[in-house]
């Protein structure tokens, strides 16, 4: 039974996810249909792309994910569909794609198809009039051809860290629903640059000397740095949001200086 996933900013107090499972039902009863999260913050374009980033590897080959975010982009804009490591994705052209596959695919397909345009729907809700008819095609067996022509994919990237002088640079690149702060040091690289060395991280007035195992590794409210489930450094506090008491933003540095 073929699967499509559905991530949006549109919440569960809105009957609007509903609509856009009916059209995929209607259009393709087979569908198993799987909410991600309705709670992406409004026009987060980057907190959508890193809970798709992080999503579909748990999913089969073959699944179709639907990426509703910002889909505003000018009354003659549908948006795009890409193929990454055997899945498939159906989302607004506005750089979500190209951040969940890191850049590793710069080419799509327009939804240009009639066929595949619900036109009860206005442009608007573009999620309803273009994603999920698209989305339903894909899975009941339509290929990307039949979608449209191809075209590039709006480019948005992470950022990668920097590293200089024994000192490693990255910033926060997203802040999960425990005020968490996650940032684009992996933890390979950490590693790698590590060795044997002793190491701080410096995060606004904060300072840190070492990498904890678990939350209870602290005492309650105190910071700590951790690797979290996405291998991504995280700046946390025990049971308590560190993006709320510590100030902490998406784009905020993070130092780490090796002696």
């Amino acid at each position: 039974m073929p699967i499509i996933t559905c991530t949006s900013d549109l919440g569960d107090n809105s009957h609007n996810p509903a609509i856009i499972k009916g059209v995929v039902l209607s259009l393709f009863p087979d569908a198993q249909i799987i909410d991600v999260t309705h709670h992406v913050p409004n026009f987060d374009v980057m907190h959508a792309a890193y809970v798709g980033k992080h999503t579909f590897p748990a999913f089969p080959p073959g699944t179709i994910h639907m990426i509703a975010i910002d889909p505003e982009q000018g009354a003659k804009a549908s948006g795009g569909v890409m193929e990454h490591k055997g899945h498939y994705f159906v989302g607004p052209n506005n750089g979500v794609l190209i951040l969940i596959c890191d850049v590793a695919v710069d080419e799509g397909h327009d939804i240009h198809n009639e066929g595949l345009v619900h036109n009860h729907y206005p442009t608007s809700f573009r999620a309803a009039r273009f994603f999920a008819p698209t989305a339903a095609n894909l899975a009941s067996g339509g290929t990307l051809e039949e979608v449209g022509p191809v075209v590039y994919l709006k480019k948005l990237q992470w950022g990668a860290p920097t590293y200089t002088q024994d000192c490693l640079r990255g910033k926060i690149i997203h802040i999960d629903k425990f005020g968490n702060a996650i940032t684009n040091i992996e933890k390979q690289h950490f590693l790698g640059l590590k060795e044997e060395r002793r190491f701080e991280i410096f995060i606004r007035n904060i300072r840190l000397k070492r990498i904890v195992n678990t939350y209870s590794d602290v005492g309650k409210a105190d910071a700590l740095a951790i690797f979290g489930e996405s291998k991504h450094l995280e700046i946390a506090m025990r049971e308590a949001s560190a993006a709320e008491l510590l100030g902490l933003k998406i784009h905020d540095m993070v130092t780490i200086e090796f002696s």
